[in-house]
């Protein structure tokens, strides 16, 4: 959720490349597997993404395209330690890449990632100190210290991110905060502490959920709105500053667990990337 926070603030003020997909259907076949199908505007398969899970509880995301080729796989295993190991491969099953989740007798989780050979090339280390702050450590190839994040949780709650480079100079924080309403208002400001942008979280009369996403100048430059209807189909919009819906997205699911998602895009290019990776995200 951080991360879309962070990419919509960057994508709020950037124009950037034409998205492609404008669909994505859900379905469960016999054997328990999730699929899902993604085509662009004119109705033409883009790919298709399957879940599935084998009889020892190893997952497995199947992309393929439009001719029904392979494109890459990603297998998740678990060891009898609780590691969990996935790794990528691509069209002609070549690990091309791995990644590992491990945790060590003081509770310090470790995100490994491995090229194909077994060489690494990012590690991730998440730490807890007494007073329940959190650290993670990023580090390079050869161990070299890339960054940190540091969350820590003030006495009323308000929860602050703290963004180091490699040096251990700020680079940018992110602090969230509630209100008396229930409101939150997540506030990112950059290295001296200057004001970047802000996200304001609520929800109106009627339970619907309303994201505004504010610039530098505490001005409104996008509003999310997002609805669930008595039968649960979900739809979310974004509109501009002067009020113009940019796009929507709907989310219809039928009673057998199946859902289909529309997009509807006035071929705003910004608002169309925005879609893709911020409404669909959760979808990949």
């Amino acid at each position: 959720m951080k991360i879309k926070i962070l990419l919509l603030l960057f994508l709020s003020t950037v124009t950037i490349a034409y998205a492609q997909t404008y669909s994505l259907s859900k379905t469960v076949n016999i054997f328990g597997d999730t699929i899902e199908t993604y085509k662009d505007r004119d109705g033409k398969k883009i790919a298709v993404i399957t879940h599935s899970t084998d009889i020892f509880g190893d997952k497995t995301k199947t992309t393929t395209g439009p001719d029904g080729r392979k494109i890459r796989s990603v297998k998740e295993t678990t060891d009898i330690f609780g590691d969990k190991t996935k790794r990528i491969s691509d069209a002609n099953g070549q690990v091309i890449s791995t990644i590992k989740k491990t945790k060590d007798i003081f509770g310090d989780e470790t995100i490994a990632v491995n090229d194909g050979k077994g060489q690494s090339k990012l590690a991730i280390k998440t730490s807890t100190d007494i007073f329940g702050n959190e650290t993670k450590q990023v580090t390079g190839t050869n161990r070299e210290r890339l960054g940190s994040i540091k969350k820590s949780t003030d006495i009323f709650g308000n929860e602050t991110l703290l963004i180091l480079n490699g040096k251990g100079q700020r680079a940018a924080a992110i602090k969230t905060s509630t209100n008396i309403f229930g409101d939150e208002m997540k506030d990112v400001t950059g290295p001296k502490g200057e004001q970047i942008g802000s996200i304001r979280k609520s929800k109106d009369i009627f339970n619907n959920e309303i994201i505004e996403i504010r610039n530098s100048q505490n001005k409104t430059t996008a509003t999310i709105k997002a609805t669930v209807d008595i039968f649960g189909n979900e739809k979310k919009s974004i509109v501009n500053q002067d009020g113009k819906q940019l796009l929507s997205i709907k989310k219809i699911n039928d009673i057998f667990g199946n859902s289909m998602t529309s997009i509807d895009s006035n071929d705003d290019p910004q608002s169309a990337e925005l879609l893709m990776h911020l409404l669909l995200g959760s979808a990949g």
